[in-house]
């Protein structure tokens, strides 16, 4: 499976995080950076860079939504503000109608309109019904079936996620079943979705399952951090999903999550150099939790392997960096100075980079 952009993953966390914050009240969001390389995966089809814009703009909408807004300069003006679908349409037949109409150039607008609508929506039962019978009838046309399945995948309905799974697993070809699941992969939700999410990722459905670890890693939650861990643990082979840009080390975790990944790599178990990488991920707050594993280890002639490969990890933040100088300066724990060196020629490099050229360079390691 081909790696997400990292706009993308991090935008899917951001709209996933901002999800949370629309069902359950405020709650606490981790420090991360928009500059990380590291990815959760997909079958991007020759529609992914529509996709990707789709949920960028979804995500900026929903910010604004909730007041949570970025801040711009003065001489910036803001974007203009989509309405909710349950604001925009007044029946099912008006929103469907809309939603056709979008399909034909895959217009991320509408998608825009329909991530995470209000779930006391009067009309969105029987909307969704109609979607979920187009996306699955093999007479409706394959973009026009990309473009339902994305958006039922973003409604946050079990329902929804659910039909996906059962289109995946009764597709009649192999392009049919990357088709639904890269729709999957990019489910939001709140715990129900991802419980059922987490059921699929030991189906014996190759394409199924790891669509469904994709959509789990995309979550950043405790729950889906439980999730991930369990499965590395059962399957014996840690690396399996890494190998595919998806699970432990592609996380990006929230911050009620990084206890969990910090407890894992303090079990040091196959899979733990894993849980550094997501750790690391997550910017100043992970990167704390690293260094105090690193410094407080038993074996820390073992812990080296624990950093290998996690330079593509590291996000550069300046509170990130500062934390580096110190430990450079005062710590004698030789892989916390490793650490702490990494993330100053991270830093260094990314300085020396010219703008709009930092995605055609390598990163150390």
């Amino acid at each position: 499976m081909k790696k997400l952009s990292p706009l993308l993953i991090v935008v899917l966390v951001i709209v996933a995080s901002v999800a949370a914050y629309t069902f359950f009240g405020s709650r606490t969001t981790p420090s991360t950076s928009t500059e990380t390389t590291n990815t959760a995966s997909t079958n991007l089809s020759p529609l992914a860079n529509q996709k990707t814009e789709a949920v960028s703009r979804a995500a900026m909408n929903i910010q604004q939504n909730t007041g949570n807004a970025p801040v711009t300069g003065n001489d910036e003006e803001p974007e203009e503000q989509i309405k909710p679908a349950p604001e925009a349409y007044a029946s099912a037949e008006e929103a469907l109608a809309a939603v056709l109409k979008g399909a034909k150039d895959y217009d991320d607008s509408i998608l825009e309109q329909f991530t995470l609508p209000d779930p006391n929506c009067s009309w969105c039962a029987e909307f969704y019904t109609s979607v979920r019978d187009l996306a699955i009838n093999a007479n409706t046309p394959q973009e026009q079936r990309a473009y339902l399945a994305e958006l039922l995948a973003i409604s946050g309905r079990t329902e929804n996620v659910e039909a996906l799974i059962e289109a995946v697993k009764n597709a009649p070809s192999n392009d049919s079943a990357d088709l639904y699941a890269e729709a999957l992969e990019l489910s939001l939700g709140r715990e129900d979705v991802v419980t059922m999410l987490g059921e699929q990722m030991n189906s014996t459905n190759d394409t199924l399952r790891e669509a469904s670890v994709a959509a789990v890693t995309n979550q950043g939650t405790k729950q889906a951090a439980e999730l991930l861990i369990k499965d590395a643990k059962e399957k014996g082979d840690p690396d399996l999903y890494y190998a595919q840009g998806i699970g432990i080390g592609e996380v990006i975790p929230d911050e009620d999550a990084i206890p969990v990944y910090q407890d894992f790599v303090r079990e040091r178990v196959p899979g733990s150099h894993l849980g550094v990488k997501a750790l690391l991920n997550a910017g100043l707050p992970g990167v704390q939790a690293v260094f105090e594993e690193l410094e407080n280890s038993p074996n820390p002639e073992a812990d080296k392997a624990l950093l290998k490969d996690v330079g593509d990890h590291i996000n550069i933040d300046d509170e990130s960096v500062a934390l580096a100088d110190r430990k450079l300066a005062e710590n004698n724990n030789p892989n916390s100075v490793e650490l702490a060196r990494m993330i100053r020629e991270q830093s260094q490099n990314a300085e020396q980079v010219p703008e709009g050229e930092g995605e055609d360079l390598p990163l150390s390691e």
